[in-house]
């Protein structure tokens, strides 16, 4: 838990002779407020001593963005006394200018409250001022009663007014920085209590109790600020702004994927993947990977069941629901938009030259929009599900995406399915918005499983395979065609799961 700790101000009272009023406005109690947080592990702190100056208490945390909040005050005790001599009373003020330093912040606010709505008398407490009823500037107070003014600045204005101090939740709000993203904020608050007072109130010292408070959010580590896919979190893809977007690498092989937090506040490759299933990134973990236990890609037919190369009559030799895959060549689409289709039977992307142009996946972040449109790998849907295992919701249990990624589910359109995002995205069956960006969905084609059409209409046809099943040796897919042909909103197609289609993950 995150302590707070309370710092007072103390001065002694004024002694007079006669009938004197003493205001002391400067009897305050500063309180630290932060958020228990996940990343902060405990604010460690000292109680401050009466006499001292400033509160700075830090939050010892494990993070990199540890964060920190400092408030200062000067002077360090503001006091002022007054001698009313009529009814119609003597107006007195004192300030105080709060300095608050926030850094590693994923936003705050300043608040200022009391414990009281009166000034009480510190020899006797039936003696009291109240708060003013509404905002009155310094001239135009009424009398025998007192109020604050408060805002940015260091000076306190000739217009300022005085109102009544809250008592209630954390208080008045006095600044605030709603940036998730602070690596370092100062804001100056000038303080300025005033009040006024006739001679019908006893001579006391009149005191009351101000508590300020920053209320700090943990600092949110974005989507801009991670390296590895394999460092996405739920709370990571929260904290992005939307469309915010970064090549981030792939651990277990070195490649680069584009990444986008999208309309359904998803974060999503924009970017298909590549990732050759051999004896350098197999067995897949659950350090780098989306599965619970060591995978390693077999069947009957082939084991172990390694990416191939071609599809050939060699790769493509039974309409089985293995889990072999193929990376038919380092292409990326030339015309992301049109629909040209190469046709059938291929048997790599090298067999298309009018729909598609040699490119290799990153291995740097490269900076490059056309990175966007590789080709990728395709996968049989027990291979990209790591398995085929399914789960009592209905869904495949993992996948070959990475650690913190996910296969998007279909036949729905729940955030982080294709059908949400084509909702969120007012996509519709606009195709051409579909191959653009931010999306930048590929129709890169299928292996048919069957020499009769091995490769098969790769520039016209774009399918990625989904977490859901639809019964045995079936899969729910997503696919769009042509310029308005959408499955997401014509029901969701589906199809043999001995195909293979290309993939896209969606953060968890």
């Amino acid at each position: 838990m995150l302590k707070g700790h309370n710092i007072k101000y103390k001065s002694s009272g004024i002694s007079s002779s006669g009938k004197v009023s003493c205001l002391l406005l400067l009897f305050l109690t500063f309180l630290l407020v932060n958020p228990t947080t996940t990343s902060a592990s405990a604010l460690e702190a000292e109680e401050t001593s009466d006499s001292a100056a400033n509160y700075d208490n830090q939050i010892s945390t494990q993070s990199d963005n540890a964060s920190s909040v400092q408030i200062s005050f000067a002077p360090t005790a503001a006091t002022n006394s007054v001698t009313p001599t009529t009814s119609a009373g003597v107006s007195v003020q004192a300030n105080v200018l709060a300095t608050v330093k926030v850094q590693n912040s994923g936003g705050y606010t300043v608040y200022l409250k009391s414990s009281s709505t009166d000034l009480t008398g510190k020899n006797n407490s039936t003696n009291t001022i109240p708060a003013a009823t509404s905002a009155k500037t310094y001239d135009g107070m009424d009398v025998n009663t007192w109020g604050y003014y408060a805002a940015e600045g260091t000076t306190v204005p000739d217009n300022a007014t005085y109102k009544p101090i809250s008592i209630s939740g954390n208080g008045d709000e006095l600044a605030t920085n709603t940036d998730k993203k602070i690596t370092s904020d100062t804001k100056n608050i000038m303080l300025s209590f005033a009040a006024k007072i006739n001679n019908e109130k006893p001579s006391d010292t009149y005191q009351n109790t101000v508590t300020m408070s920053v209320v700090s959010s943990p600092y949110q580590t974005s989507l801009s600020e991670i390296t590895n896919m394999q460092d996405m979190t739920t709370s990571i893809c929260d904290a992005s702004d939307m469309y915010e977007t970064k090549q981030l690498k792939d651990t277990r092989d070195g490649k680069y994927y584009w990444v986008t937090k999208l309309a359904d506040n998803k974060c999503w490759m924009t970017q298909n993947l590549d990732l050759d299933l051999n004896a350098s990134t197999t067995p897949l973990t659950s350090v780098t990977s989306d599965v619970s236990t060591d995978w390693t890609p077999g069947d009957a037919g082939k084991n172990p069941a390694y990416t191939e190369t071609t599809a050939s009559s060699s790769t493509v030799y039974s309409k089985t629901s293995g889990q072999r895959s193929w990376s038919l060549g380092n292409y990326r689409i030339s015309d992301p938009t049109a629909s040209s289709s190469c046709g059938y039977p291929k048997n790599s992307a090298a067999d298309c030259s009018v729909q598609f142009t040699a490119y290799d996946t990153p291995t740097a972040a490269n900076g490059d929009a056309n990175a966007h449109y590789i080709l990728g790998n395709h996968y049989q849907w027990d291979a990209a599900t790591a398995g085929g295992e399914i789960t009592a919701n209905g869904q495949a249990s993992s996948s070959i995406c990475p650690k913190g990624w996910k296969l998007p589910e279909s036949n729905s359109t729940a955030v982080g399915s294709f059908g949400g995002l084509i909702n969120a995205g007012s996509i519709g069956s606009d195709i051409v918005k579909l191959a653009s960006s931010p999306y930048y969905f590929v129709r890169g084609g299928f292996v048919n499983q069957s020499v009769s059409y091995l490769f098969y209409g790769a520039g016209a046809y774009g399918d990625y395979w989904p977490s859901t099943p639809n019964g045995n040796g079936y899969a729910y897919i997503f696919s769009f065609s042509g310029t308005n042909s959408n499955s997401a909103i014509s029901g969701n197609s589906y199809g043999e799961r001995y195909r293979g289609h290309s993939i896209r993950c969606v953060a968890h």
